[in-house]
């Protein structure tokens, strides 16, 4: 995930491309009032970017513990149900605040799509051209992530329907190989939203060096 001072990188590229200093693509001077809201805007994304990163990177270190954990209780002549269906509910409590922040970024991100649209350039069609790449690529990684967060989902489900029974005799296998697959796209979506991350710095690079 995307650390915090990246994201003040990303901050401070769109600050320096879109602010009013000499030799940056700017847009008109009548729009000052709609520039220093975008870049409000940008600050709450960076912010909720950076709260979102964090609630998924502890959550995702508390489902290994918790899969390690079964992975050490299944292998005793006793294994401890209860503890580990607690973990279970434990791994669906966290996919629910995961899908708090989710909802807070992706409003951030509309709302700086919608603000900074409405910025005029005047007679710049590259410019708007980049800054319409930088909102689809922050939608793309809200989408990636979100996706994530739905397998997780599954992979909680079926790990919750694969413990339900008293007797581990009775553990259906399918719902544990189901479980991780479902933890294996998970991961993988973690990875695009990663790359999305990465292309979201590219372009407001971009930004930045249009002077």
């Amino acid at each position: 995930m995307m650390e915090q001072s990246r994201a003040l990188l990303i901050l401070i590229l769109m600050t320096g491309c879109i602010s009013f200093s000499a030799g940056c693509t700017a847009p008109r001077m009548g729009d000052t009032h709609n520039t220093t809201i975008v870049l409000q805007d940008y600050n709450t994304w960076a912010d909720q970017q950076r709260a979102y990163s964090d609630q998924v990177r502890s959550d995702l270190t508390q489902m290994g513990n918790n899969l390690d954990t079964y992975n050490q209780e299944i292998v005793s002549n006793h294994p401890d149900i209860g503890l580990l269906r607690g973990d279970v509910e434990t791994d669906r409590q966290d996919l629910d605040q995961w899908g708090t922040s989710s909802t807070a970024l992706g409003s951030a991100t509309d709302l700086f799509t919608t603000d900074i649209a409405s910025l005029d350039f005047g007679s710049d069609t590259d410019t708007p051209r980049i800054s319409g790449l930088l909102t689809q690529e922050m939608k793309i990684y809200s989408i990636d992530m979100s996706n994530a967060q739905q397998h997780f989902i599954d992979y909680n489900r079926d790990f919750s329907g694969y413990l339900t029974p008293d007797d581990p005799d009775y553990w259906d296998d399918s719902l544990r190989m189901a479980a991780m697959d479902a933890k294996a796209q998970a991961l993988s979506s973690v990875e695009d939203g990663d790359a999305a991350l990465s292309n979201i710095t590219a372009t407001a690079q971009i930004l930045q060096q249009r002077q």
